[in-house]
């Protein structure tokens, strides 16, 4: 018999029934309209198994984002080992944001998930809107005039452009841990990476020509369910489904292959194809900058280029970026000349050589290297 770990297909119920399975039956799903009109879902947990209903002393607010084409179950995937759970377990009121284009927030008050419209956003946009629209909704919700923040990978990506497009939002930030952000990618070792980014004009106009512009990787049970059978512990085909988690940087003791079919069942989750362009953009040019729209610019931005993201702005607050040697998305000095540009950036190099760029949501000592220490700095602003 296939030993399946208790997971459920991914559909819109997925996430709550996983919340459920860990005994967190007491969640609340919040929806929260931006600006520009995308209808998002938050699930807020907000006390430990072992804590009363009754107990109305008021909680520090922790809001967590995933990465790209991800979702907000990876950030609880590992159960009661993961990020979400310990800073519930350890007193802290959490939220777990869907960004845009996720399987959990893909409504809009006008434009369908079938329509162009509805894909046409980026990094920019989760930073800012998606972010800020979290963090007032969160304030308004609590009481409380201060959050934090955690993030991997594009949700890094997005508090950065946050950030530097909201600056006035920093002094709501307690303090940030942004976990193998991806913003530079000048020494990234991806497969394949250097080919497609010096073809990012033709792979964008080939895709735009075809129509195909829309949701990458959005829901589809037929994947789900090949995930779960050719990547469960028992499938002879398991070490291959290993094999293209490791091409972010292979860890092998880091990676329980036990939850392997979780993670192939769970992501990806959805998302825009511009979200990839506008990295591919930043890689090309080298330049953390916004949406390169061409001979579109001058009547977006009054400008031939697209506008730098003032990096110099980032301040007045905590901002941890975590980082590993062997994260092959971003290289190590990708990451330290992000850290310079940010005034108020603290370096958070992981101590072991082959922490890698997923290891901060699946590791197996993920508590050991990071989490941790992000919970004791949390801790002692509380």
């Amino acid at each position: 018999m296939i030993n399946v770990f208790p997971i459920c297909i991914k559909t819109k119920n997925c996430w709550f029934q996983f919340l459920e399975k860990h005994n967190y039956t007491y969640y609340e799903n919040h929806t929260i309209i931006t600006p520009d009109k995308y209808i998002l879902t938050t699930v807020r947990i907000p006390r430990g198994l072992n804590e009363s209903s009754s107990n109305t002393t008021k909680k520090h607010p922790v809001i967590l984002l995933h990465g790209i084409w991800s979702n907000p179950q990876d950030l609880i995937l590992m159960g009661p080992n993961s990020i979400g759970f310990l800073l519930v377990e350890s007193g802290f009121d959490v939220y777990l944001m869907a960004s845009r284009g996720n399987t959990y927030s893909t409504a809009h008050e006008y434009f369908s998930t079938d329509s162009v419209e509805y894909w046409d956003f980026g990094f920019d946009e989760v930073g800012r809107y998606d972010i800020p629209c979290n963090i007032d909704y969160v304030k308004n919700l609590t009481g409380n005039s201060n959050v934090s923040f955690i993030g991997h990978s594009q949700g890094g990506t997005s508090f950065v452009t946050f950030a530097a497009t909201r600056p006035e939002y920093l002094k709501s930030i307690t303090s940030a841990h942004l976990f193998a952000p991806v913003v530079y990618m000048d020494y990234s070792r991806l497969p394949f990476f250097s080919v497609i980014k010096n073809n990012q004009m033709t792979l964008e106009a080939v895709v735009t020509n075809l129509g195909l512009n829309k949701g990458v990787f959005t829901y589809n049970p037929i994947i789900t369910v090949l995930g779960m059978i050719f990547c469960n512990i028992e499938s002879p085909l398991i070490e291959i489904c290993a094999s293209l988690l490791g091409i972010q940087g292979p860890d092998p003791d880091q990676l329980n292959r036990t939850k392997i079919t979780v993670m192939a069942t769970n992501d990806p989750a959805g998302g825009s194809f511009k979200q990839l362009i506008h990295y591919l953009q930043v890689a090309q040019s080298g330049k953390f900058r916004e949406y390169n729209y061409y001979n579109q610019n001058q009547k977006i931005y009054q400008q031939e280029e697209p506008p730098l993201y003032n990096l110099t702005a980032i301040n007045g607050t905590l901002l941890h970026i975590w980082y590993g040697e062997n994260d092959f998305f971003t290289g190590e000095k990708d990451y330290k000349k992000l850290i310079s540009e940010i005034p108020c950036a603290i370096a958070k190099k992981v101590e072991n050589e082959l922490w890698n760029h997923i290891d901060f949501a699946f590791a197996i000592e993920s508590y050991k290297y990071v989490y941790r220490h992000v919970l004791d700095e949390l801790l002692s602003h509380v």
